[in-house]
């Protein structure tokens, strides 16, 4: 066979394969059965037993084969079923990017223990609801991270300090001595020994049942867990999959936090369910990414819209095209960026997507059209007119939601039935409030996403804007209450109103601050207090100080004029601060400071 007919060979092969892939994802999404337990877990089991030596998973110069993954897996379940985890049992998982992470989540899913997924950047206040609200029986965290349930204090904590287990990041065979962890456990020597339980059963868990808790803070209030079911993570898998058109000689790069959805309920899925290879990196670096992405001869790449901007925004180079990622794979990617993004890294496919952890309404970017998240799937969602001076949805005189016309904004709606369930949150209250009634039509019910999207003439929707108190930044939803409530308890803070404003040049908006003080407030001590209380992305940027903070009639702070104000020194007379980061202070917000806040020479 000469060469060139050896080429369009594979070509030929290599087409099949995706449009395979395609079939496959499309046939899953329309058509899934929740009775099924064909699930992620077992799909791995299945994959490790009929080709052990595929490669699976690369970090940091260490290989595993899916096998040897699988094993390792089995190794964590057993020593988890000793401890006398049961299915529908949570444990919360509070860990940074690194292949143990996968190790605890595959393990307690072959188990039916629900893996509760918690920011390990989260402090204080936060990271104990976020421990509590998930009633885990038990607390898996990486050393790294001790320190912060330690300033907790094991009596704050929702489960015993035998319950509690340090997984030390060291290679296997040299754990860390219990007694350096005390009153905690140490977890490796409890795997170290542990020898792969054979498990028939992965099975055993249906599509339906909980898979994991992914935390989102919803529209108001502290962060929620949402429930992710087993179904989730096989359409998501067999899905994105298909449409990046994914062979097994594709590798993954996720450089996304594991605790994102994105991550592990998409990325690792979708290598699965393809059985391509994960190429895993400890956290984004702009100055680090394409050479990580040559190096593990990447061809699809996980993002967020704040991560391409990063990347766009670094210095233009010769080897900017020089790599072999052909996709990208997330959601966020702005307009403004999309079209010289991809021209300029020589990207050929952006498969943009739209979900919301807790919700049921998705869509994805089929057709590779710039700035739209995908087409408006009408048979499971609308979008309905939103009154944005009562803010709720505008109804007419027969008391039913109006539709948006085409390139007006409206709430997206994921309408709630058999086909199209909605799992919502670990709250029953808080699944109940984001449901809507009697919408279109008597007895109806829809998935209220909280967010404006808009359809074009060919029905591509694009998205708007976040409605609601929550606004995002560097990749995380911040909630202004969960923020007010901590600035109220700080030094000198009598009362404080939380909002998101937007900075030229990035994505998404930054906390703001309007605050009555006392007098002798100390900025230096607020900083400090933040800084110790909030992570980083949830650290206000700006503060306004006012006499008074202004109400509705049903004493809720408004915020629309304050949004609107913003930071602009021309249209606000108030004192306004900024967070000095090398200063460890707020200062005065100069017209110079302004500016270089404008020119993204100060970091925000």
């Amino acid at each position: 066979m000469t060469d060139s007919s050896q080429t369009l060979s594979a070509l030929l092969r290599q087409s099949a394969t995706r449009a395979r892939a395609v079939l496959r994802g499309l046939r899953t999404n329309f058509f899934w059965d929740p009775s099924s337990c064909d699930n992620i877990p077992r799909e791995l089991q299945r994959w490790a037993a009929e080709r052990p030596n595929d490669p699976f998973l690369s970090f940091e110069g260490r290989q595993w084969t899916v096998g040897s993954f699988d094993a390792e897996v089995n190794r964590h379940a057993r020593a988890w079923r000793e401890l006398d985890c049961d299915p529908g049992q949570v444990v919360a998982l509070v860990m940074e990017n690194r292949p143990a992470f996968l190790f605890h989540f595959y393990a307690l899913g072959k188990l039916g223990v629900v893996a509760s997924l918690i920011n390990p950047a989260l402090r204080g206040p936060a990271l104990r609801h976020a421990l509590e609200v998930c009633e885990p029986t038990a607390i898996l965290v990486d050393a790294r991270q001790l320190e912060a349930l330690r300033e907790l204090g094991h009596d704050a904590l929702p489960v015993g300090p035998d319950r509690v287990f340090v997984d030390v990041e060291a290679p296997r065979g040299q754990a860390e001595p219990g007694h350096a962890f005390e009153p905690f456990q140490s977890w490796n020597p409890r795997v170290c020994g542990a020898l792969p339980l054979a498990l028939a059963g992965a099975e055993l868990n249906g599509l339906d049942e909980v898979a994991a808790y992914v935390y989102t803070s919803g529209t108001t209030g502290l962060p929620k867990p949402a429930v992710v079911k087993h179904h989730r993570l096989r359409r998501a898998g067999d899905v994105f999959a298909g449409l990046a058109r994914m062979t097994p000689d594709d590798c993954v790069y996720c450089c996304l936090p594991l605790y994102h959805a994105s991550a592990t309920a998409v990325a690792v899925p979708m290598v699965i369910a393809s059985r391509a290879r994960l190429a895993l990196a400890r956290k984004f670096s702009a100055s680090r990414f394409w050479t990580e992405c040559r190096s593990e001869g990447a061809t699809v790449c996980m993002y967020i819209g704040e991560l391409c901007r990063y990347l766009y925004n670094t210095p233009p180079g010769p080897d900017d095209g020089r790599h072999q990622v052909r996709c990208f794979v997330g959601n966020g990617l702005r307009p403004d960026i999309w079209d010289g993004f991809c021209e300029r890294f020589g990207v050929e496919q952006v498969v943009e997507f739209y979900a919301a952890t807790e919700g049921n309404a998705e869509t994805a970017n089929l057709f590779n059209r710039s700035g739209t998240v995908g087409p408006m799937l009408p048979w499971k969602m609308a979008l309905a007119r939103w009154d944005v001076e009562r803010g709720e949805i505008l109804r007419d005189a027969s008391g039913f939601a109006v539709k948006a016309g085409v390139g007006e904004p409206g709430v997206l709606l994921g309408k709630i039935d058999a086909r199209n369930p909605y799992a919502g949150y670990t709250d029953e209250g808080a699944t109940k409030r984001k449901i809507l009634t009697d919408v279109f039509e008597p007895g109806d019910a829809w998935f209220d996403s909280g967010d404006l999207l808009a359809r074009d003439r060919l029905w591509h929707l694009h998205f708007v804007d976040r409605l609601g108190d929550t606004f995002r930044w560097k990749g995380e939803n911040v909630s202004t209450q969960e923020v007010a409530e901590l600035l109220n308890q700080g030094p000198g803070v009598r009362e404080s109103n939380v909002y998101g404003v937007e900075i030229p040049g990035t994505d998404g908006r930054v906390g703001m601050a309007a605050m009555v003080v006392e007098p002798g407030f100390a900025p230096e001590r607020l900083y400090a207090y933040v800084d110790a209380e909030l992570p980083r992305y949830a650290a206000p940027r700006f503060l306004r100080l006012v006499d008074s903070l202004s109400t509705t009639g049903t004493f809720k702070h408004r915020k629309v004029e304050l949004r609107d104000e913003g930071w602009d020194l021309e249209r606000v007379r108030d004192p306004l601060l900024l967070r000095d980061a090398k200063g460890r202070s707020y200062v005065e917000l100069t017209p110079e400071r302004a500016e270089a806040v404008r020119n993204g020479q100060w970091p925000v």
